[in-house]
This record gives C-alpha cells, structure tokens and sequence, in this order.
C-alpha cells in the first residue's frame, strides 16, 4: 500500500488541531481489510536544515526520532478505513485530524517530523504497518521576526528570433497563451504581494523574448521558419495573447514590481568571459537594458543594474567584469559564495565581493529553497504537491529557527521552469508569506534590519566550467558577427547612420549572433545554436559576396599616365557605401590610394583608376572592397589587374638618345673622311707629277693620245695597244674592247695623309704583286676574281684601322729591303718607302 500525504494544515494561532490529507493506493492483487490509521509526532524537533533534509529523503534515517502517537479528534487513536484501496481503481482520499493537546509550543518556531501510518490485513493475514508516510509539522507561537525572502523569477525563453525578422518557430505563441507556461508564471508574480500592495516577486526579463512578442504584436501579422514555408516562412496573424503578455509587464513594473534585464539573448556570461569575448559580454549586457527600458518606457539608468548568471554560477573574472560594465547587484549560488568562516546556520543573502572596479554586493540565492520549490514535476513516481510543499514550509521555518534576528534571503527560481500544474507556482510563492517568513522585493529587502555585509570567498567548481559553451564554437560565433559589424558602414554609412537604419539593417543581424551565444544551446542543444548563426552567416556572405569588383585581367598603357578601367556591381537589397583601396607591389606603378563609391541597389558603376607608370613593365594593380573605418568586406584574394606600359622611363629614355646620338656621331665622322680624300687627290693633282718607282721604267710626259696629246702622269692609254705590252683583257662577260667606257686615271701623286713622308707614288694592282710577276702593264691589272676580293678585303682593313685611330707609327713599319719585312708587309704598305700610301678610290671592277 501507498500512502501519499497531500497537504499539512498546522494549528492555527490559539489552537492545537493538526490535519493530514492524502490518498491511499495499492499494487497488490489480494484485499485489504480492517484497515486503521494513526497520526504520531516525532520528538525531539528538527534542530538543522541538514537534519531536515535527511529526513525529507528518508524518514527512518537514525537517529530516528522518537514518536508519540497523537489522540484523534474523537478520543481514540486510530481512525477506521471503511473505503480500502482495490488494485486499478483510483486512489481512496483520506482525511485524518488530531489535537496536539498539552504539547508545548516551541518558543519561536519549531519544525517536528509526522507519521501517518495505517495497519491492517491483506488476504485475512494482519500486516503491521501496510504504509507509512512521513512529512513535517512546523509550530509557531507568532512571536518571532519573520525571515525577510525576495523571489527573482525568470521571464526566459530559448532564442527564436532570426536575423531576417522571422522566428525560428511558432512555440512561443503556445507559451503565452491563459494556459501557457509563461503565462503562469507572470500570473504567479502578481498575485504575489507585500503588505503595501507592492508585487514581492522580483521579474529577471528575457530581452530577446521581449522583441519576439513585438514582432508576434504586428498588425500585418507575422512569420515564421517552416520546411515547407519558403523564404518567406509561414504567415500568422497577430497574436492578442503576446499584446497582452508585454502589458502584464509593463503593468507589472508601474504597480511598483522589480524588473531587471537578464543579458541580451541570456548568453553564456562565464564561458563568453573565459573565450575572452568581452566585447560580447559588454553588448548583452547593456543592449538587455535597453530593449526593456524602451518596453516600460524608462532611461536605462534608471533599471535595476542587477546581473543573474545562469544557474547563479560565476568565477572571479565573471564577477569582475560584470562590476566594470556597471553593475551593482549580482546574485550567486550560494554554494559558491561561501562566508569567511564556517557558521552553524543560515548566513544574510548580502556579501561584498571586491572587484577591480570596486566592491560589489553579491546576493546568495538559496539552492535548498529553489530545489524543494522545483522537485514537484507531477509524475505518479515523483513526490506529491503537499509533501513538497510542506518540506518548503519546514525549510523556511528553519532558517527562522536557527537564529532570533531575520536574515535577508533570496529564492531564485531556475530559468525554464515548467511548473507541472496551472497553481503551482502559486502555492510555492504564497508559502513564502506565513507567521515565519515574508515576501519582500529584491531592492527593498537587502537593506532591512541587516548587519554590515560579508566578505565572501568565491568558488567556481570544476563540473560548471565543463558545462559552458566550448571556446571553439564562440570563436566562430564571434568571427560571423565581426563580419556582420564590418557591413555597418558600408549599410548606414555618415550622414545615413541613424538608429533607426542600424536598427533595421545591422542590429538583426548581430543581435541573432549574440542569441547563438545563448546558455539555452549548452549540452546537446548546441546544434540549435549552430543553425541559428549559420542563417545569420548566409546573410552575411549575401551582402558581402553581392558587392562585386569586374575588370580585366591586364590592361595596356602606351603612354606614362593611363586609365584602368573597373566595374562596381551592387548585387543587394541595400543601397551601399563602398571604399575601393588600390595598391601594387612594385613602386613604379602609382595610383590613388582609396576612392569611395555610394551604389544603389542593383546597380553597376564604371570607374576608371588613374594610374602613372614610371618605366616599361608589367605591374599588377590589387583592388580591395573596404568599408569606411577601412575594415577588409572579404576574406578571399583582392581582385588584380596586370598593367602593362611600353613607356621608357627616364633613365632609359637618356640612354637611348645617348646611344642614338652616338651612332649618328660615329656615321657624320665616317661620311667626312670619305669626303676628305677624294679633296686630297683634287688638289695633288694640281702639282707635279711624282717620283719614279725604283726598278720601274722612266716616268715621261707621257705619250702622246691619238690625238697627239700628252697623257698626263706617262700613263699610257688604256684603249691603246703598246708594242710589247698587251692590251688589258676585258672582265669574263663584259664587252668587247671596243665597247670599253672610257678609263678613269688616278692622279699622278697623291698626299698621304696617313704617313709623314713625302707624298708616294699611286700603288697599281701590279705594283703590290709579288715581286716575281710582271705586271701586264702600267696601271691597274684586273687579275682574277680571287686577288681583286682579296685586295677589297685588305682596303677596308686599312679604313677601319684608320678610323679606330690604329694608324702604325714608325716602329711599326717594314724596311725599305727586299728582306722578310718587305715580304711579309702587308698590301697596304709601300716597300719602296716604308710609309702607308694615300687612300685611294679603286678603279675598275
């Protein structure tokens, strides 16, 4: 058999009647019969919360109290069940009173364990007991100070607000709905209140909730996420349950209740401190503020300045950093924030914690307190309402009996709290006001009647650490959301900065990436998280990836100053403020350093870049998308453009016109000493007729022409026949000897400029043979092809030793013998004389 204790109602003040209500049930197949039951107090009462709560999880737990059966109503001690319970039917109710009598009232309060027992047979055998239940009496003479409790209930939801303005889902209409459990909750928060009519519960408020319902209030209605949705999600109309729900709130706060901000998106405060994600920390913290101080229509400096870490776990650093972005309050387990010295009851709430930034008064929030008001959960296993609710009472009881003076204590209820029943957080709040406790804000029962505040010791355990959201993830949370701030300037660009454009634009965006941060993704709920930023990174990558640099891949310049042509595509749906920032890794390519561009939505602009190349090459020019304060809007490689010039730079140019000028120089002084002969050989001819060559015949005035003039230089004519001599043969091929054109001479004697002798004979072709061979006659004798090339061969020698300044000086030149210096001296010498002849124009072919 089980027996369930459903609720405790204690003597009331004056009297001695304790009643016990509860159901009966059994398992068993066989009959139950002659059923009894008895109601006994244990002695001696309660004397610690430890004790308490080992009796609460075993009753029989030693040492066990004694216990004294308690007289029933009507004189006897044991009440008859005339109604047994039958194995599948529905629990028997039962309903047992007792007079506590000449029991003596404790002094202040007093906290006693209860049995309920019933006896009986089962198949016609007597079993002793057949189920026994404990629970507690708590005692109360009314003359005690009662304990003064603050309650801070969460208004807390998982994130479903998306960067696009769509929810994640369509839950949250469910949980604000008469039935809900926000609903409840809120409803449970005002009907609790101080003796002025004040709400006593303290409300710690979601923001991201908060802008959720605004957007479930839209008169157009609103959307949210489905499969089968499309971009657009599904179409709901507005939600009068959500209206309604933020009115509560705001009625709420001007009826006097306490309402602070948790951290936008209630993120991870300790892990994101830990991934020193600080810049995130301080926007949660502060934005929270502001998206409830807009709701209840107050300034920001005028809300609560209190912090409530999940679960009320938080390490040193967390704390510190809490106190630098200014908060004042901050509550903690009180399993962590420990007294400075061991004490044998239940310490005040208030401790002062020193921080960098100043002391900081953290709150210890009792866990024994939220883990009774929460153990209820409405399964058939779990325990019934009344034994929870009476182990609330007896808990609170013993905090008042520890110890004559009130201490100040702080009832925070975990976030998510479900409460299985549409009362039951009404009855745990309303517990709270009774002969030994009372309800009171949290701003306005930290001060009361309270001795100077505690330094505490804080203690971060291991096991909480382990439970925050990995460093990895945030770091590639806290990456999207840089790239979304970046898109700032370049969406709400100056004069165009406004709240209201940052607020439609860029804020969505960031503040869904703060949310991804949120302590409702710890554990395997993390995928959630994961999908959250990864929409908020699609539309990131859209707006960053829809701003597009075109241009060729090379460009050619032909002159020093050149345009590069680019084009500026805007593929968005937002009008969008550019910076371009050109650069080239070779200095000789210049160009503007940044050019900004404003483009409106689905636009190109062509720009041309003005760029200046100092000498012939091919440098690349890089093109980066840049926002105004000149942050990258792109991880991947700038665009680049290979610019090519065919310009020569100045060094370059001189050396050209120098090498240029050069070889003209060299061309004039080739043309004026081939000028410079044939005026020699003018004005020889003009003097007298030169020397006789040694060995050569006689020199006359020369024979007579057929006309019987002399021949100048006794020269004969060419085209007369000479006894003896034979007439000089015509080239192979070339016409007869009658057909001969006329023979040019050569003057007689021409000045050498090349020697400092006396002017020389001009040399024939048949003066420089070999001395052996005869020449055929006076003059040039043509020879064979082989001598006439070899004899062009050695006079353009001699020119260009003449040019190059190589003219051989004395020490140089052959004897005048017929020896080896005479055989071996060049054509170009005169055996004779030992001096260079004068430069000569070749006759003949």
């Amino acid at each position: 058999m089980t027996v369930t204790v459903d609720e405790v109602q204690a003597p009331a003040a004056g009297s001695s009647v304790v009643s016990v209500q509860g159901t009966l049930s059994t398992s068993g197949p066989q009959p139950l019969t002659d059923l009894r039951m008895s109601l006994s107090i244990g002695s001696p009462a309660v004397t610690s919360r430890g004790r308490l709560e080992t009796l609460a999880e075993n009753g029989e737990a030693r040492p066990q109290p004694s216990y004294r059966q308690l007289p029933l109503s009507g004189g006897q001690s044991t009440q008859p069940l005339s109604d047994p319970p039958v194995q599948g039917a529905d629990p028997v109710r039962f309903m047992i009173t007792s007079d506590l009598g000449a029991s003596a009232l404790p002094v202040r309060v007093g906290v006693y364990p209860l049995r309920v027992k019933v006896t009986g047979s089962v198949g016609g055998q007597p079993v002793a007991p057949l189920g026994v239940a404990y629970t507690f009496l708590v005692r109360s003479s009314g003359q005690q100070q009662r304990t003064p409790v603050a309650v801070v209930l969460p208004l807390a939801d998982q994130p479903r607000l998306r960067s696009d303005g769509l929810l994640t889902d369509n839950e949250l209409a469910d949980e604000v709905k008469p039935t809900g459990r926000l609903y409840r909750l809120l409803d449970a928060a005002r009907s609790t209140v101080t003796a002025e009519g004040r709400p006593a519960v303290t409300l710690a408020v979601d923001p991201t909730l908060v802008q959720a319902l605004q957007i479930m209030t839209n008169p157009d209605g609103y959307h949210y996420a489905s499969p089968g949705g499309g971009a657009d999600g599904v179409k709901e109309p507005q939600s009068s349950d959500a209206a309604q729900f933020l009115n509560d709130i705001k009625n709420f706060a001007d009826a006097g209740g306490g309402v602070f901000a948790l951290p936008y998106g209630d993120a991870d405060l300790a892990a994101l401190v830990h991934a020193q994600k600080l810049d995130t920390v301080s926007y949660a913290v502060n934005t929270g503020q502001v998206v409830l101080a807009a709701l209840l229509k107050r300034e920001p400096a005028q809300m609560a300045s209190v912090a409530y870490p999940v679960d009320g776990l938080a390490d040193t650093a967390t704390v510190d950093v809490l106190r630098q972005l200014k908060v004042g309050t901050v509550l903690l387990d009180d399993r962590i924030l420990r007294p400075g010295s061991a004490v044998p009851y239940t310490p005040s709430a208030t401790y002062e914690l020193p921080t960098s930034a100043g002391p900081i008064r953290a709150l210890a929030t009792d866990h024994r307190l939220a883990e009774i008001a929460t153990s209820f959960d409405g399964r058939a296993d779990g325990p019934s309402a009344g034994v929870v609710l009476t182990h609330f009472r007896a808990d609170l009881a013993m905090i008042t009996a520890e110890q004559s003076e009130p201490r100040f204590q702080v009832l925070a209820l975990p976030r998510g709290w479900n409460p299985p029943t549409d009362d039951w957080a009404k009855q745990v709040l309303g517990a709270i006001d009774s002969d030994y406790s009372v309800p009171v804000p949290l701003d306005g029962g930290a001060g009361q009647n309270q001795s100077p505040a505690r330094r505490g010791v804080l203690v971060y355990p291991a096991d909480a650490q382990a439970r925050e959201l990995p460093v990895t993830y945030l770091d590639a949370v806290a990456s999207v959301r840089d790239e979304a701030l970046a898109l700032g300037p370049v969406l709400c660009p100056p004069p165009k900065a406004t709240r209201t454009c940052r607020i439609d634009r860029v804020d969505p965006m960031s503040n869904a990436l703060v949310t991804a941060t949120s302590v409702a993704w710890r554990g395997g709920r993390m995928v959630d998280g994961v999908s959250l930023s990864q929409q908020v990174d699609g539309n990131v990558s859209a707006i960053r990836n829809g701003i597009q640099v075109v241009a060729s891949r090379s460009v050619n310049l032909t002159s020093k100053h050149g345009l590069v042509p680019i084009t500026l595509e805007n593929n968005t749906k937002f009008e969008v403020t550019v910076v371009l920032a050109f650069s080239s890794t070779h200095s000789r390519l210049r160009s503007p350093a940044r050019e900004t561009r404003n483009l409106p939505s689905g636009q190109k602009a062509q720009i041309e870049i003005e760029v200046d190349a100092e000498g012939a090459g091919t440098f690349p020019l890089e093109i980066r998308r840049l926002n105004l304060d000149g942050q990258a809007l792109s991880t991947d490689p700038p665009t680049r453009v290979l610019v090519r010039s065919t310009v020569y730079g100045a060094i370059a140019t001189a050396i050209t016109i120098g090498a240029v000028s050069v070889l003209l120089l060299a061309v004039v002084v080739r043309l004026a000493r081939r000028l410079r002969p044939g005026a020699r050989r003018t004005a020889d001819s003009a003097g007298g007729a030169p020397e006789p060559i040694a060995g050569g015949p006689a020199a006359s005035d020369g024979p007579a022409a057929p006309d019987g003039t002399a021949i100048p230089g006794g020269l004969t004519d060419p085209g007369a026949a000479t006894a003896g001599v034979a007439a000089l043969p015509g080239r192979p091929g070339s016409e007869s000897d009658a057909a001969r054109p006329p023979f040019r001479r050569a003057p007689a004697a021409v000045a050498s400029g090349w020697s400092t002798g006396a002017p020389t004979a001009d040399l024939s072709y048949a003066t420089r043979r070999e001395p052996s061979v005869a020449p055929a006659a006076r003059g040039l004798e043509p020879g064979t092809d082989q001598d006439r090339d070899q004899d062009r061969d050695q006079d353009r020698d001699q020119d260009l030793d003449h040019d190059r300044g190589w003219d051989r000086g004395p020490e140089h030149q052959p004897d005048s013998g017929h020896g080896a210096a005479a055989e071996h001296a060049g054509p170009g010498w005169d055996v004779a004389t030992g001096e260079v002849p004068a430069r000569r124009r070749r006759s003949g072919p």
